[in-house]
């Protein structure tokens, strides 16, 4: 976490991140899409995989969760 998050309160996203649909690795800062459930934020390669977690979060949650 960088001084400026630091001052804003915020931690800054990991480095790479696993899409929960897919299992792709992926970029936080380039993902296609976000979701937040259950106090986790999830980060999408395409956006069909965040269709696909928002239509039913709990299939995906399981193994991939942060």
């Amino acid at each position: 976490m960088g001084m400026l998050d630091k001052l804003r309160g915020g931690a800054a996203p990991p480095a790479k991140v696993t899409d929960p649909v897919c299992g792709m690795t992926i970029d936080p800062k380039t993902a296609a899409g976000t979701s937040t459930h259950a106090g986790h934020t999830f980060y999408f390669c395409a956006p069909s995989c965040k269709r696909k977690f928002d239509a039913d979060p709990h299939k995906y949650m399981g193994h991939h969760a942060h």
